[in-house]
């Protein structure tokens, strides 16, 4: 299988029938076996290794890891942070994102379009703990211009699992 290039459309690779069948069990269970992968697809099982590594070589599959219900660890509540920034030098952005880095409570950091510079998705234990977040942390880094937050009510989907992708 070629590279897969994210370049533009036209350059995406589009993937066999096969392919996206090991893709969409492989997201829902990236542990599987060899051999459960190729029955639950319905191919042999060299076949399939076959097809998953060219899946990986080509970066269609790009690691595997755990998924972390944050529950676990007493986060129940999870909220979308959109953020403004300002500009500020380099020095103030490593301060930024070494924060990003540093705090367990901030899963997920995106730059976005449009009206907000970034998106974090976060999980914490409660409101209070979701109020220090906003204004012992993030406010008080000087990049920071606002934060505006939106509480989670339900998750539907999430990462990783591949759907109606192709």
């Amino acid at each position: 299988m070629p590279k897969l290039t994210v370049n533009s459309e036209e350059d995406a690779v589009e993937p066999k029938a096969a392919d996206h069948r090991i893709l969409k069990e492989l997201s829902r269970d990236g542990r599987l076996s060899n051999v459960e992968l190729a029955r639950r697809v319905r191919m042999s099982e060299s076949a399939c290794l076959r097809r998953v590594r060219a899946l990986e070589d080509s970066g269609a599959i790009t690691g595997y890891r755990a998924t972390i219900n944050p529950l676990a660890f007493g986060k129940r509540l999870s909220a979308y942070m959109l953020v403004n920034l300002d500009q500020r030098g380099a020095a103030d952005a490593k301060a930024f994102l070494d924060v990003l880095r540093a705090d367990d409570r901030i899963i997920t950091c995106a730059a976005v379009t449009g009206e907000y510079d970034l998106i974090l998705e976060v999980a914490v234990k409660d409101v209070s703990d979701l109020t220090d977040l906003t204004l012992d942390t993030l406010l008080k880094l000087p990049t920071v211009r606002d934060v505006v937050t939106c509480l989670s009510l339900r998750t539907y989907k999430t990462a990783g699992e591949v759907g109606q992708v192709f």
